[in-house]
């Protein structure tokens, strides 16, 4: 154990100060500078920086609380890592970072819905290792080995741990022809305009309707690519219309004839184009089926002959030398893959590659341990976890129980996919419910007292009833297992689940708005204080969450151990271990009372 002089109390470190990164360690005097710690602030060998205050530390407070210093995982990117935002840039997180203000970004659901959602940029560590993540559309992404890349299926996994061919939840971005920028929802392959993402992910507020006429969403600023809340505007479709057409009613430029002109030259520039192509083919063939339907009489008159007249001219031309050199031009011209930049054949190789080479997902290539160190920086997005890069992927952004079964490994079937079947039946995973609540006559009393909770909660209860029993998402798990002597048991990593995350938010931006606080080192270390009605009402949340959290785990056993006896009725359970992982309890240390993180 090694002492490091603080300004009120000692930190008392269980690892050499040289092996804690920099800004962990400034973090960890930060907190032991704070008036109302108790004693000393122990730091754990796994110290690392986190949200307010660092991850595997204890902190004792005498009179105070901080709600936000259970310790929040913070991952980790090279300040030259791009993201994308709603303003329609790709800006380096290091930037990001520097602004100290929130910026909106794109999150996905463990379901694959892309959302908007607002963030937070920081420095997390500095000279930290770092491993390059590449991917098949050739990016190459540098983070800490532990940083969680988010998976097709929703789940998350270190990027150490990624292997070659493992498909990544992707983010597919593109401008349709009038500007506007078009997102791929992974759920069902279908583009969405990403304006009415930020409007469906509740970043405008209520969607208003307008009576006889369409909702429709007005860039301000007439950038289409600019999807930033305070740039959009509800209004009607009509409304629209004739905003626009009183706005180029005054603009004598879009009248002119060097206008026009340009306009002609930039269709004929993006004719050029594959893209452009496509469009124009697909429109033009739009236009002439519309002819046909309309005018019937008028198109057969119109092409009556066609055959005979060009046949000649057409079967002269494509054995002529020209027409063949045209022919070997068309079939081995190169087209470069928008994904992944390999250069393929024809259109319609390109086609078949994109199809079935990427489908919907991006895939790792490789992992490469980097020999260079740099600092750090993340993203916090509360509400999802989670984040896209650039580069084409979203990353990510509780407590424990396990129980003695009587089984042994022999017992086990040989294929434990049946099992993991009936799990993923009993206990829904990510932000998924069950259907009917999991109703147990203990949780009566407990139940009753989530009325006495803080009021900006109390339209939460039917979710939270329907969570209860659920696993979450991000690195909650559930595992079957085996000890050293070959017995089986089940094991789980969750949480206070939705109820418990609102909770913490409420009350962290509670205590950041108390005027004892505005003067600490750093905003996420605001704290409550004893004797008032701040404190109460926390605690009063805190202990309901933190039980919450706990029969949410016992819940799940008891689902768990139901779809063991399917398999071996004469199962039998014993050794339950139960415990937090991060949270607060009431201790008493050196014969004081204290609250403990």
């Amino acid at each position: 154990m090694q002492r490091i002089r603080g300004d009120k109390v000692d930190i008392l470190a269980w690892t050499h100060p040289a092996e804690i990164e920099g800004v962990a360690l400034d973090q960890l005097r930060n907190i032991a500078s704070l008036p109302w710690v108790f004693h000393h602030v122990a730091a754990m060998p796994d110290v690392h920086y986190g949200k307010g205050a660092t991850v595997g530390s204890v902190i004792a407070m005498k009179g105070a609380v901080s709600p936000a210093a259970v310790g929040v995982d913070i991952g980790c990117f090279t300040r030259d890592t791009r993201v994308p935002t709603a303003d329609g840039r790709d800006v380096g997180i290091g930037e990001l970072a520097e602004r100290e203000d929130e910026t909106i970004v794109y999150a996905c659901t463990p379901t694959g819905r892309v959302v908007m959602a607002r963030a937070t940029a920081r420095r997390t560590r500095s000279a930290a290792v770092l491993v390059a993540v590449v991917l098949d559309n050739g990016e190459r992404i540098r983070c800490t080995p532990d940083h969680e890349f988010m998976l097709r299926d929703g789940s998350f996994r270190r990027a150490d741990h990624l292997e070659t061919g493992t498909s990544l939840m992707p983010l597919y971005r593109q401008r349709d022809k009038d500007g506007y920028t078009l997102v791929q929802q992974n759920y069902s392959g279908r583009w969405q305009k990403a304006h009415w993402i930020a409007a469906r992910s509740g970043l405008l507020g209520e969607i208003p309707r307008f009576e006889g006429q369409r909702t429709v969403i007005h860039h301000r600023n007439f950038d289409e690519a600019d999807n930033s809340p305070q740039n959009l505007q509800f209004i009607g479709a009509s409304d629209h219309s004739a905003l626009h057409r009183a706005i180029i009613d005054r603009n004598e430029h879009w009248h002119s004839a060097e206008f026009e002109a340009r306009r002609v030259a930039a269709l004929a520039e993006k004719a050029l184009t594959p893209d452009g192509y496509a469009y124009f083919a697909q429109r033009g063939t739009h236009n002439i089926l519309k002819y046909m339907r309309e005018r019937p009489e008028h198109f057969r008159e119109a092409v009556a002959g066609n055959g005979r007249r060009g046949a000649k001219a057409l079967l002269k031309y494509n054995t002529s030398e020209k027409g063949r050199a045209k022919s070997r031009e068309l079939a081995n011209s190169l087209y470069s893959c928008d994904s992944c930049g390999e250069p393929v054949k024809s259109y319609i190789g390109l086609h078949n590659h994109k199809r079935y080479r990427h489908g919907y997902n991006h895939e790792v290539v490789r992992v490469e341990v980097l020999p260079e160190r740099e600092d750090v920086y993340c993203l916090t997005v509360p509400e999802y976890g989670n984040f896209a890069l650039s580069a084409g992927v979203f990353v990510h952004n509780c407590g424990m129980a396990a129980v003695r079964t009587s089984l042994r490994a022999g017992d086990l079937p040989d294929d434990l996919r049946g099992i993991r079947r009936e799990l993923e039946r009993a206990i829904p995973v990510g932000f998924n419910q069950h259907r009917d609540p999991v109703d147990r006559p203990q949780d009566k009393e407990f139940w009753d007292e989530f009325r006495h909770l803080t009021p900006a909660v109390k339209d939460l209860l039917p979710k939270a009833r329907h969570q209860l029993g659920t696993l979450g998402g991000g690195n909650h798990f559930i595992e079957l297992c085996l000890d050293t002597a070959d017995r089986v048991w089940m094991m789980l990593h969750s949480g206070s689940r939705n109820i418990g995350k609102s909770l913490a938010e409420i009350h962290i931006q509670r205590a950041r708005k108390l005027s004892h606080n505005r003067d600490l080192p750093d905003r996420d270390l605001a704290v409550f204080l004893a004797g008032t009605r701040e404190m109460d009402e926390y605690r009063r949340d805190l202990f309901w969450a933190q039980r919450y959290a706990m029969k949410n785990r016992e819940a799940m056993l008891g689902l768990y151990e139901d779809v063991l006896r399917r398999f071996r009725q004469d199962v039998e359970f014993a050794d339950r271990v139960l415990c937090h992982h991060n949270y607060v309890a009431e201790e008493t240390h050196f014969g004081e009372e204290v609250l403990v993180t």
